[in-house]
């Protein structure tokens, strides 16, 4: 083989590469960008199917928004509600002062009662930031955490034991700036000690949120047979 036949040979092999890299480069963008598609607008987020009346078994220590810390199971001899946030997210922000502040308002004076915020950004959510909303919202400390613990072991904790919904990260920028980074569960949970007894979620009469909550403080004081 001549010089000049292995030079071409050695070109259309480059050549032959450099179009498999291209392509390999395009199609994996595209996956990306099919990925990047997957998250939820986390309006109206469905929730999962769940069998009336569960039982939350499982325990974990979080950190509380004044760095203290407490246990889930502390909230045991309350009724309360577990919601998911984070102090960036304005969809979360616009149903804390929507909704949940209007509950809180009217239950707060009950020493039963309790709202419990569970950040779906600890790295993120400083001990600064949490006590900001917590101040934004005119919040007791005593009767509304904002808590946060290691991320991995919470998002576990809340889509495997609390049944909420997956969290999911958004990429597209105007959606970040409308919606916030993670596209997660916007419902608001009742809990009577232990027991999940309704799942309120973003479009439903907020006067059924509110009646579960009076049922669930009259059972509390009911006496255990």
């Amino acid at each position: 083989m001549t010089d000049k036949k292995k030079i071409t040979l050695i070109y259309a092999g480059v050549a032959v590469i450099s179009v498999l890299i291209l392509g390999m480069s395009f199609l994996l963008a595209g996956l990306k960008k099919e990925k990047r598609r997957e998250a939820p607008a986390a309006t109206g987020v469905g929730k999962e199917q769940v069998d009336e009346m569960a039982v939350l078994e499982a325990d974990i220590e979080l950190e509380r928004q004044d760095g203290s810390k407490v246990m889930l199971s502390d909230l045991n001899d309350k009724v309360w509600l577990a919601v998911q946030f984070y102090a960036a997210c304005p969809m979360c922000a616009e149903r804390n002062a929507k909704h949940l502040l209007e509950i809180y308002k009217e239950f707060k004076g009950n020493e039963d009662f309790m709202v419990a915020c569970f950040s779906v950004d600890p790295e993120d959510d400083t001990e600064e930031k949490l006590a900001d909303v917590r101040d934004r919202l005119s919040a007791d400390a005593e009767n509304w955490w904002f808590l946060k613990a290691d991320r991995e072991k919470l998002w576990n904790f809340m889509t495997e034991k609390m049944f909420f919904t997956t969290i999911l990260e958004r990429f597209e920028p105007a959606e970040i700036a409308s919606k916030g980074r993670w596209a997660h569960d916007l419902g608001i949970q009742v809990y009577r000690g232990n027991t999940l007894v309704h799942k309120w979620d973003e479009g439903l009469p907020i006067d059924q949120l509110r009646d579960e909550i009076k049922e669930a403080l009259r059972e509390l004081k009911e006496p255990k047979s």
